[in-house]
């Protein structure tokens, strides 16, 4: 008799699990059959975000070199204390004095700084900390400074790099 008792408690709460389970089953189906509408445009927005952010920041992400005190040589040719992927041989060097770093352009290295080229031989460049960082444009290479603690170095990007242009989109689950 007692297993008796005992088998019958178990089949009770094992159909009463089952029952419970296919109520919450169905709960969730109706209700994941039609999202709030404020969620999927705020779902949306991120997204639209995220994919621009990628775009925008990390595909295109060429190098990030830290500059030593002094004059920092840069340019495509591998003597330079810093090797760009592209562009002249020789573009000029980052001047790093304390913590503020002046841009030196060579005569045959063109640069576009807020639209406009460059037409001083040294420009004081703002960091990204300071929250209107100076952009340096030459040809699809964009630079700027960033500072991280102690370190102050130039980040590099390349707007026409075959990541960029392949780019097919985030994939996102439901």
């Amino acid at each position: 008799m007692n297993l008796l008792k005992r088998i019958a408690v178990v089949v009770f709460c094992f159909a009463s699990f089952l029952s419970l389970s296919r109520e919450a089953g169905q709960a969730a189906s109706s209700s994941a059959s039609v999202p709030d509408a404020a969620y999927v445009q705020s779902f949306a927005k991120w997204k639209a975000e995220e994919i621009d952010d990628v775009k925008q920041n990390w595909l295109p992400l060429a190098g990030l070199y830290w500059l030593k005190p002094g004059a920092n040589s840069f340019g495509s040719a591998a003597q330079n204390a810093i090797v760009f992927p592209k562009g002249p041989a020789h573009a000029g060097e980052f001047d790093l004095a304390g913590t503020e770093v002046t841009l030196k352009l060579l005569p045959e290295a063109h640069a576009i700084s807020a639209g406009r080229p460059l037409t001083t031989s040294a420009v004081k460049l703002d960091p990204d900390i300071s929250g209107h960082a100076s952009t340096i444009e030459m040809g699809s290479l964009q630079f700027h400074v960033v500072v991280r603690g102690q370190r102050i170095g130039i980040r590099l990007k390349d707007t026409d790099i075959a990541a960029v242009r392949n780019f097919q989109g985030l994939i996102y689950h439901p």
